[in-house]
């Protein structure tokens, strides 16, 4: 008999590991229609899309989803802006326990986002003269900025772009990097979209500097970015803004302090 439901999200998360946040409901992938949508205190969501059963038919628990997977589902759904810092912190949790990505089910989690949410509009197959046509007021070049938060004698992306007059970027170029450019990478384009969105100076605060690189970041994951790039940024987020804080802060303040008057 095949099976028609699963308990996903937080309550498949605090089974797995205890130690996890206490969940405030049971999220439950089924087509079944529940009447009285409560289960002692916790509030139960029923969920369904009929591209849905193959992640039931792949799971090996009977009742939970796989630990694997459901880091798997969160990573998939970071992407868009939905209780995105919620996501984003049982990321960090499950990856912290060991929890890995499975790429096969995450190539298919993706597109069946897409037809929920709706299509990330990131195209960067176009002429920079294009490309840097947005509604975006830039007090600063763009390229300049690039060139001050470089962590090397030029920027990464470069490293990565086929072709000078195009933005758009090679995944297996990015591959062939070390673990150290990638992060490199990412993180020059965070500090430049911080600089840039943020309005940043010399002058500005910490607290300022901190808000402006995680809103650059939630950005760059969420709307800037997609495909390959994305998943970069939200799989190594502990890495790039936790543990490579002094790297990256010592780099932004140097930025800052050569931005032209």
């Amino acid at each position: 008999m095949t099976r028609n439901w699963l308990i996903i999200g937080s309550v498949a998360q605090k089974h797995w590991f205890p130690d996890s946040r206490t969940p405030k409901d049971i999220d439950l992938l089924t087509p079944a229609k529940i009447s009285g949508n409560h289960s002692g205190t916790c509030v139960v969501d029923a969920v369904w899309h009929d591209e849905a059963q193959w992640l039931i038919d792949i799971n090996v628990d009977q009742v939970f989803l796989d630990a694997d997977l459901l880091y798997t589902l969160k990573v998939s759904h970071a992407q868009w802006d939905i209780h995105w810092e919620k996501t984003m912190s049982d990321i960090m949790f499950l990856k912290h326990k060991g929890c890995r990505l499975d790429k096969v089910a995450h190539a298919r989690l993706v597109p069946l986002w897409e037809k929920i949410h709706g299509a990330k509009l990131v195209n960067l197959n176009k002429p920079n003269d294009e490309f840097f046509v947005d509604a975006v007021g830039r007090k600063y070049d763009h390229d300049l900025i690039h060139r001050l938060v470089a962590f090397n004698e030029s920027p990464m992306h470069e490293r990565i772009r086929p072709k000078s007059d195009s933005a758009w970027c090679d995944v297996n170029l990015f591959e062939a990097l070390s673990a150290d450019e990638k992060a490199q990478t990412a993180l020059e384009e965070i500090m430049a979209v911080a600089i840039e969105r943020g309005r940043l100076t010399s002058n500005s605060l910490l607290s300022d500097k901190l808000r402006f690189i995680n809103r650059a970041y939630f950005l760059l994951c969420t709307s800037m970015t997609k495909g390959w790039f994305a998943l970069y940024l939200i799989e190594n987020s502990f890495n790039l803004l936790v543990t490579r804080r002094k790297q990256w802060m010592t780099k932004l303040n140097t930025a800052l302090s050569n931005l032209p008057r």
